[in-house]
């Protein structure tokens, strides 16, 4: 009977010891969670939270669903960057003209909304370049006036531009070129928005009209059936994520995240996703390489 018992009791213990190493040998040690393959910058505005401002009104690069969520290429991009450093990126909407002096107030981290970059903005904020974008003349379907060289094709035309969009101020300037080669001027037709431009073109009322070749791409996505690209030019304006005037550990940080970002093959197939056009990507042979040492943009 005490055999019995013994043995009972050797057997219990056993299994204690057993169950106690194996939990021992499962336990992860305090504090062991991987490290980001990016090192987030320091002073964020709160922790573990990247912090962006952006006016969500820029298809396609950020806009709002119906119900709130936010969307788009630099949406996309700026949860890939976070997710390297081990952060949520957390958007703050507002007006565009509010960006810069919530950057500045140290209200949010970085402005990440399609900004171009210009000599009047490095003045109050340093740039991480990240896209290239350039103009397109969208024409009838087929090119019917066949416009290929601008500015010599444009010559006689008709061309809708956006009333104080960056296409108006190129037009004018082409039309300074024709007159010192001794051609007619084109006929610029200004309108309040790029709608409005499409449907001038579409009337009948104009050759063929300029925007953006990102918004170019999407409208060809979306109505190819209706217009064709005559030209793009002028592919020489960068957008970029803004940072605080000096603020280079930010800078740093967003650069190392980004160069991450493109070497695994991400950013490519985020330009697809968002049918921007292979002349947008910064980071091919004959535009740059892939960011590498902390600076300014731009």
């Amino acid at each position: 009977m005490v055999f019995r018992l013994l043995r009972a009791g050797l057997a219990a213990l056993s299994v204690l010891l057993i169950t106690a190493l194996v939990a021992c040998g499962s336990s992860a040690p305090a504090g062991n969670t991987p490290a980001p393959a990016v090192a987030p910058p320091p002073g964020l505005v709160k922790d573990g939270v990247l912090t962006f401002a952006t006016a969500a009104t820029f298809a396609p690069f950020e806009t709002r669903s119906a119900d709130g969520t936010f969307q788009g290429f630099d949406i996309d991009m700026i949860n890939a960057l976070a997710g390297s450093m081990g952060l949520t990126a957390k958007p703050t909407d507002m007006e565009f003209d509010g960006l810069i002096p919530a950057l500045g107030g140290k209200r949010v981290d970085v402005i990440n909304s399609a900004m171009y970059i210009t000599d009047e903005r490095q003045k109050k904020v340093d740039f991480v370049p990240y896209l290239l974008i350039g103009e397109s003349l969208i024409v009838p379907k087929g090119n019917p006036k066949n416009i290929t060289q601008v500015p010599r094709d444009l010559s006689g035309r008709t061309i809708a531009v956006t009333r104080g969009a960056i296409g108006e101020r190129y037009m004018n300037a082409y039309n300074d070129e024709l007159r010192a080669q001794g051609l007619p001027p084109m006929t610029i037709m200004t309108l309040p928005t790029n709608q409005d431009a499409m449907l001038a073109v579409q009337s009948g009322r104009a050759d063929g009209f300029d925007t953006s070749t990102p918004t170019g791409s999407k409208i060809l996505a979306s109505t190819g059936e209706t217009f064709s690209s005559a030209a793009t030019y002028k592919n020489e304006t960068k957008i970029g994520i803004a940072v605080r005037k000096g603020d280079t550990e930010t800078a740093a940080a967003i650069q190392a995240a980004l160069k991450r970002f493109v070497e695994t093959g991400e950013y490519e197939k985020l330009l697809a996703k968002y049918q921007l056009p292979a002349t947008s990507n910064i980071f091919t042979s004959q535009n740059a390489s892939p960011p590498s040492t902390p600076g300014h943009g731009g």
